[in-house]
């Protein structure tokens, strides 16, 4: 089969994805670039059924159409979203950042993980504020009325919505990849996860701006409008 005839450099040159793949195979790829994969996955004891079923799961898309979940419930898009949140924090950043970490960018290994320090934090912030609060109005619409004496009066989802399309946590990562000159095999690979990495982000924040946020600020209003009833039988 041509693709073990093949050097990692010319793979990886063809689909950077495979990069990610070989690493999840224990093969770090920027090591061993002008070896053909047929040698290392002999060195390795790697059977080719299993090399070429890592390429596919990796370049394969695993999200849902934008169409399909606008037209999911509120909870399904949030179980999608936290999904995503799993996926970003246990694989891709670790991995962009096993990448840098190897890499001899002196800039790139100062920054990057300043960003995923303050990625996470704000992916726990708002799982733990936003979705408790989102989760919590559902219970209240479903009729569970002591969860009012646990909402936040205080919380504004239109408010946080406003400040959420502001936000750019990707902007410092995007112009240092930018400004740099990444020419090289290892650097290139950097440079396409973080680019990806990037529209994953912008795709995500399009999918809590425009889908996640109007749901959840019309299930707000009409919750809003059953405890006013509430309020004024008692």
């Amino acid at each position: 089969m041509r693709v073990f005839q093949q050097t990692i450099r010319s793979l990886v040159d063809e689909n950077y994805v495979y990069a990610r793949a070989l690493s999840y195979l224990g093969v770090e790829f920027y090591l061993c670039p002008d070896r053909k994969l047929k040698d290392v996955c002999q060195e390795m004891g790697l059977k080719k059924s299993q090399v070429l079923k890592a390429f596919y799961l990796f370049d394969r898309s695993h999200r849902f159409s934008f169409s399909e979940l606008k037209n999911y419930p509120i909870e399904i898009v949030i179980e999608y979203l936290k999904h995503s949140h799993h996926m970003f924090i246990k694989e891709k950043l670790p991995y962009i950042a096993g990448l840098v970490n190897n890499y001899h960018s002196e800039d790139l290994k100062l920054i990057f993980p300043e960003f995923v320090e303050e990625f996470i934090n704000h992916i726990y912030e708002e799982e733990d504020t936003v979705f408790t609060y989102i989760d919590q109005l559902l219970e209240i619409d479903k009729g569970k009325f002591q969860s009012i004496f646990t909402l936040d009066s205080a919380m504004s989802l239109r408010q946080i919505h406003r400040e959420h399309r502001e936000e750019d946590e990707l902007e410092g990562i995007r112009n240092l990849v930018e400004e740099l000159t990444l020419s090289d095999l290892h650097g290139q690979v950097i440079e396409r996860e973080i680019k990806a990495f990037d529209r994953e982000m912008w795709y995500h924040a399009e999918i809590e701006n425009k889908i996640l946020f109007p749901k959840a600020i019309a299930l707000e209003a009409m919750v809003k409008s059953k405890i006013d009833e509430l309020t004024k039988l008692n």
